[in-house]
């Protein structure tokens, strides 16, 4: 069985740009979420990203991100109005203010920061495979073992994902001709499954660590290289004028 990967094969803008410059823009794109500025920067960024995941991923890839979100983005509609209740009255019941105007600013602020956020990340671990991010991260200092074991952590979340999948079906097929079953008896028995897959995967991980050379303390040397000289400039000064893009309405602002 093939090992399910978040890296999406393909040769839009996002796929070809530099994984170091993929990496620093990330870190910009998440902090402008952080920083104070204008009410529309946030809601404005999240629908460039929708655009940019649509158009580089396609719209069906968009559709799912945003469908993963929907219960938390619910969840925050749902009980923020209830601790901000600053501001003009929108919406009330028999005197009770449900909705006031702070209240709706600071939904539109978490909505806004929780979707770009999530889709700044998709867009990013979609279009980079995970040996261009061990190198990449290694080119920024960050030492052998924690950049394998930050690797071997986003490889296995999705092959867990796909334990899981395959799990959910087998019981549902065994589940068919017998009595049907509650939340906990159709979910506890996938879940052991799941847990029973991964213990039995640890001599695995273990000896694929030890391949890749875990704990010596020999330098280490790869197979596959970053791009240097006129195209590593060029990436990073494409990068230094993207970020100087993304800051300039704060800066504006102040």
């Amino acid at each position: 069985m093939a090992v399910p990967s978040a890296f999406l094969p393909g040769r839009s803008i996002l796929h070809r740009l530099d994984p170091r410059a993929k990496l620093i823009l990330l870190v910009a794109v998440a902090a402008c979420f952080f920083l104070p500025g204008p009410r529309w920067i946030a809601p404005a960024y999240t629908v460039f990203l929708a655009l940019l995941v649509g158009l580089c991923l396609g719209f069906r890839e968009l559709g799912m991100v945003l469908a993963a979100v929907v219960p938390v983005l619910a969840v925050i509609c749902v009980l923020t109005p209830v601790f901000r209740r600053g501001g003009d009255t929108l919406v009330a019941l028999f005197d009770v203010r449900l909705l006031t105007t702070d209240g709706l600013a600071e939904v539109l602020r978490l909505v806004s920061r929780f979707t770009g956020l999530t889709l700044a990340f998709y867009a990013v671990f979609r279009t980079l495979d995970m040996n261009e991010m061990v190198i990449s991260l290694r080119w920024f200092g960050l030492p052998y073992r924690a950049a394998l074991v930050l690797t071997i952590a986003f490889r296995f979340i999705p092959t867990l994902f796909g334990v899981y999948q395959s799990s959910r079906e087998a019981h549902l097929l065994r589940m068919s001709q017998g009595r049907r079953r509650g939340f906990f008896g159709r979910t506890m028995p996938v879940l052991t499954s799941v847990v029973i897959h991964a213990v039995r995967q640890i001599p695995s991980l273990a000896m694929a660590l030890e391949i890749r050379g875990f704990g010596r303390l020999s330098p280490r040397t790869s197979f596959r290289s970053l791009p240097s000289g006129r195209r590593l400039v060029a990436a990073l000064a494409l990068t230094g004028g993207l970020c100087a893009l993304l800051i300039a309405p704060f800066v504006l602002a102040l």
